[in-house]
């Protein structure tokens, strides 16, 4: 299994992490703080999103 890293502040995402959405598509995050960064600037970390699951 491919380890996932935190779009936001690049750390190992170790427990699945937190998927929100940003610019309509989901990106997993390690945490609510970079949740809430994610979507405040959706623009920067949609491209990080997967298309499907």
């Amino acid at each position: 299994m491919k380890t996932k890293t935190c779009p936001v502040c690049e750390w190992e995402i170790k427990d699945g992490g937190i998927t929100v959405q940003v610019g309509g598509k989901e990106v997993v995050v390690c945490g609510d703080d970079c949740a809430t960064k994610a979507k405040e600037s959706p623009a920067k970390y949609a491209g990080e999103a997967k298309s499907g699951r």
